[in-house]
Parts: C-alpha cells; structure tokens; sequence
C-alpha cells in the first residue's frame, strides 16, 4: 500500500514558521516502525552534533501514533518505552498518540486486554498520560501544547489518549456493526465531530454559518484538487525500463546517482586497496598504553593481513564497509556490548583495554 512508503516535505505555520517533516515508511504491523522512529530521530540528533553525545539539546521530535488494541497488546511497545530513559537511546522524549476508537479493529477492549487503560504500559516509565475527549478539538488543542511543552522540558516520553471511535469499517468491504452492533448503532446516530465543533462556534458567535459554510467548500476543493493533481502524477510516470526480467537484468545502468523518473539508482559501493589497506592497518595501531585482551591481538594482526593478501571473511568484510563509511565522513553507531563484539565473536568492532575498560575502550 502506497501510504505505506513514507515521505518528507515541509509543514510552514500561519506565522510562517518551517518545520522539516519525515514521514517513516512503516509496514502494516503497526508497532514494527517504533524503533526505526527512534532510532531515525537518534541519527538525526547525532547528525545535527546534538543529543546526550552533543550539546544536550534535542531538536529533533519523534512523534509515534499508535492504535488502542495494538499500545497495549503488542510488547515491542514496552521495549521501546523501557529504552526510552537509556543514554544510548534517549531522544530526549517522545510524544505517543493513541488513536483509541475503544474497538481494535473488531474486538472490544474487555477482550483484548486486562488494564483498564490501553495506555497503561506508560506508566512503566512514569509517562505523564492525558486522556481527552477527541469530540472536543479545543481540548485536544489544548493538551497537545501541554504534551509538546513537557516533552521539551523533560525531554521524556508523553502520551496523549484521544478517546474517540471509528465510524467507518477497516475497508471498503468491512461492516463493523457485525460484531460490535450496539456500538454501532449509537455512532450511526452521532453526529460528526466537525459539525459538533461548528455548531459551538456558530452558538457562540466565533463565526457565522456563511463562514462556515465557505471553509468547508474551500477544504472539499483543496481535497479535490490534490487528488486530481496526484492522480496526474502517477499516470504520467514513465516506467525506467520495461522488457522481460532477462532482458531488464543484461540493461547498464545509469551511472547518475538518480534517474529523471525519480527511480533512485545505487551508487557503487566497491572501495579502492588503497582504502582497504588502512582499515586493515588501523587493526594494528593501538594507542600508546593500550592493553589488548591475549585472545585478540592475532585477530588484529590476521586482519590485517586479510586486506594485504586477502583472504576476506564476513567479520572483515562488514568492518571494512563500517571503516569505508566512516572515511566517507558518514558516522556509524553501534549500540550494546554484543552487537559491538558480534554474536559469537565474529565482530569486534570495538575493543576494550585488557586492564581499564570500560573507562579506556577505544
């Protein structure tokens, strides 16, 4: 599903202030995407020379949605919040909106769960949670500018539960009230939240009927006109290649990093011996003083060897594309001690002193 990739563009306020805005690609298993958030946020923090490693301020915010059934159903939720007060993840806080339409796609919520919140797995962390009325958009408002002011504040997580519902099935083809008819024999008869809110303004004299009316129309024609504009778009795209997938394979590439239909094209990822002879090289310059751990120092040496006479296995190869990178100017994060090492010790991207570490690990 298209809606499904992602994308970036630019959010400018009526004061004309710019926000850069980054829409993740996110599969439909919903929760998947909250460490790729997090961990997206990070590298921009650490890009940007900010964060816990920088100058302690965080100018990136992630901001994750979540649905009610899957914040408190699915555990990689918890993992995420449980990480979130590590100097190794902090992003200096994240802002959670639970969309809670009290249904979880077709189960109700005394079936799909024991807290009495779905936001429950918050207060693990002690994250501050507002529950709001979804119905009442000044209430929304109003905590929205709470959530981010604690967030840049704290810089820790919040959570924001807009109680709501859903009036519409999953698809075009699916009817909730077949298994939740109560329920959805009241949202039938409920009126929606823009005609609530514009009947308070109208009440309250903040606009007229007229004023209203206008803003609708003007909304429906901006709706109409992107989706024609978008629909244009796609239709016109001309295909990069076409032919059989033999025909497709035996095709040169073109060297532009980016092909004029928008198609990104890889650049080259081989390295020159010349690169490859440094990173080797860099195995064995410790520093002065350093102690390496008995057992390493002949993988230091064998790799080492490896770039000179070759001879490259898998640990050497994904140290020299890291080294390769980092020549590049592009920084590489490694992130806990096995990942660092590799399981099963394939790694060893980091070293420790045999006699200091962690303090004198370089």
């Amino acid at each position: 599903m298209k809606y499904h990739l992602g994308t970036e563009g630019v959010f400018t306020s009526d004061n004309g202030n710019e926000t850069q805005v980054y829409l993740a690609a996110n599969p439909s298993h919903l929760e998947a995407a909250d460490p790729v958030i997090e961990g997206i946020a990070r590298a921009k923090t650490d890009v940007l020379g900010a964060g816990p490693e920088g100058d302690g301020t965080f100018p990136v915010l992630p901001i994750q949605v979540h649905g009610d059934a899957a914040m408190a159903g699915q555990g990689i939720v918890y993992e995420v919040m449980q990480m979130s007060g590590l100097e190794g993840y902090n992003v200096g806080g994240t802002i959670h909106v639970v969309v809670n339409n009290q249904i979880g796609f077709t189960t109700s919520p005394s079936g799909a769960r024991t807290s009495t919140y779905s936001t429950d797995v918050a207060r693990t962390v002690q994250a501050p949670i507002f529950h709001v009325n979804a119905d009442d958009p000044e209430a929304v408002t109003r905590v929205g500018q709470l959530a981010f002011e604690y967030r840049q504040r704290f810089h820790k997580d919040v959570v924001i539960d807009l109680v709501c519902y859903r009036r519409r099935g999953h698809n075009e083809g699916d009817d909730p009230s077949m298994t939740q008819p109560l329920m959805y024999s009241l949202i039938d008869g409920k009126r929606s939240t823009r005609k609530i809110y514009t009947e308070n303004l109208v009440g309250r004299g903040d606009i007229t009927q007229d004023e209203a009316d206008r803003a609708l129309k003007d909304y429906q024609e901006r709706l109409e006109r992107v989706f024609a504009e978008s629909h244009e778009a796609q239709t016109s795209t001309v295909p990069l290649v076409t032919g059989d997938a033999a025909a497709i394979a035996n095709i040169e590439r073109p060297s532009a990093q980016q092909a004029d239909t928008g198609v990104s094209i890889p650049k080259s990822t081989a390295i020159t011996e010349e690169v490859a002879r440094r990173i080797g090289e860099a195995h064995v310059e410790a520093p002065e003083g350093f102690t390496t751990h008995r057992k390493l120092q002949k993988l230091l040496d064998r790799r080492n060897e490896m770039t000179e006479k070759g001879g490259v296995d898998w640990g050497m190869g994904e140290l020299m594309a890291f080294g390769s990178l980092l020549m590049e100017g592009v920084p590489i994060r490694f992130s806990g001690q096995d990942v660092r090492r590799g399981t099963f010790t394939q790694r060893h991207a980091v070293f420790f002193d045999a006699r200091t570490a962690p303090s004198g690990h370089r």
